[in-house]
């Protein structure tokens, strides 16, 4: 008897974490946290304000078609959540100023950042595919 409950613990045991994997993946690669969230993928702060996921416009892996967009150099002035940044340097890293707070947005051969609209994101320089999303509370934040 003590065999047959020790198998079936252990049974038990084994099942759990295949459960647990399988419910937690989504396929628009947000954190499990978001979501479960209503609407879906979009952080609080955002749902307060009445955005949805499609509102957010692009996500990793997209390709940018819209000829709009912006190649970040330096000089320009950027306006940002309603705040202006300076481009001070975009030889090694990509450097925006705002008084005397400094955000570096790190780069590479292969990329560029662009700006279309109010958002700042990495692509891809032959390919105009979507590498990173860049939020100034990522750069802050490290």
């Amino acid at each position: 008897m003590k065999r047959i409950i020790t198998a079936l613990n252990a049974l038990a045991l084994l099942a759990a974490p295949t459960q647990a994997l399988a419910a937690g993946k989504n396929d628009k690669n947000c954190p499990p946290g978001l979501a479960k969230k209503t609407p879906a993928c979009v952080p609080p702060g955002l749902a307060k304000k009445g955005v949805t996921a499609e509102d957010r416009g692009y996500e990793i892996g997209d390709r940018i078609v819209d000829p709009d967009y912006i190649i970040l150099q330096t000089g320009d002035r950027v306006i940002f959540d309603g705040r202006e940044y300076i481009v001070v340097s975009t030889s090694n890293d990509t450097i925006l100023r705002r008084g005397d707070d400094i955000y570096r947005l790190p780069r590479d051969a292969r990329s560029d950042y662009v700006r279309i609209g109010d958002n700042f994101i990495k692509v891809n320089r032959e390919t105009k595919e979507i590498i990173d999303l860049i939020r100034l509370a990522d750069l802050i934040l490290g």
